[in-house]
């Protein structure tokens, strides 16, 4: 049976080149104004969904909203959260995004069609592209570590626009799911598999190897007390390191965990 479900997105998703973007045949995204301009812009998110008659459609369309949204997060920087709405049956695919159900006080922005070229559309295009890309190995993605740390970038990110601090234990969570095994010390062996990861010579390596000792260090204080605030510039290291990592491991995504992790000896 085929569903619409619909979603309103809060924060930064479509440009002001892109009234409505077509992922996917089964999902459409659509920039909306609250009425009377109170509201910031947001956008809507059309999810279609083809389940038994007695299947629940809903946590299946947010877990395929969800992977796309994580994807965004990794190109463009940008956590933008989603609200669900309600769903609707549809007779064929085809009319998905055609009738909104939900979300009556927000109103559709006309504004240039699909999408226009430039460095503000170029974030939501190139998740567009990557998420098709990725979306047959969904589910072994998201089962597996780098599916953790695709989710606590996302989650750092978020934490960010809070406290540094938080943004600190989020990246290294995503690090962590991503080069370290059980029963192993720490800091050394993230510190070297990162660099050996991300670096583009010997030089470099050198580099990021020493500095996250001293950001994981910094980790530490954060988690155990008593440690000195994160300086802005710390944590954009930071996020630089974990999303290049996260990134490499994309596209080495073929390898296990233990695979990968010894490959970085």
């Amino acid at each position: 049976m085929l569903h619409q479900i619909e979603f309103l997105i809060e924060g930064y998703l479509l440009p002001s080149t892109i009234g409505r973007l077509k992922i996917s045949e089964t999902l459409i995204f659509e920039q909306v104004w609250g009425n009377g301009r109170e509201n910031p812009i947001a956008a809507l998110a059309y999810v279609g969904v083809d389940t038994p008659v007695e299947a629940n459609p809903f946590p299946i369309a947010r877990d395929y909203l969800d992977f796309f949204l994580l994807i965004y997060c990794l190109e463009s920087g940008q956590a933008v959260t989603e609200t669900m709405g309600i769903g609707t049956d549809l007779d064929e695919i085809a009319s998905l995004g055609t009738k909104r159900a939900g979300f009556p006080s927000f109103g559709r922005i006309n504004v240039l069609g699909e999408y226009r070229d430039g460095p503000l559309s170029k974030p939501i295009l190139e998740a567009k592209e990557r998420f098709l890309l990725l979306l047959p190995n969904k589910q072994e993605i998201m089962e597996s570590p780098l599916g953790l740390s695709l989710t606590y970038y996302y989650y750092a990110v978020r934490a960010s626009k809070r406290t540094l601090e938080e943004a600190v234990i989020h990246l290294m969570i995503a690090a962590e799911a991503l080069l370290i095994t059980r029963n192993e010390k720490i800091q050394c062996n993230l510190s070297r598999r990162l660099s050996v990861l991300i670096a583009e010579n010997e030089v470099e390596r050198a580099e990021i190897s020493k500095k996250m000792l001293e950001l994981y260090g910094l980790r530490s204080a954060i988690v155990h007390g008593g440690g000195k605030k994160p300086s802005l510039s710390d944590v954009l290291v930071l996020f630089d390191y974990v999303r290049r990592a996260t990134e490499k491991g994309i596209s080495l995504r073929q390898f296990s965990k233990k695979e990968l992790v010894a490959k970085l000896r």
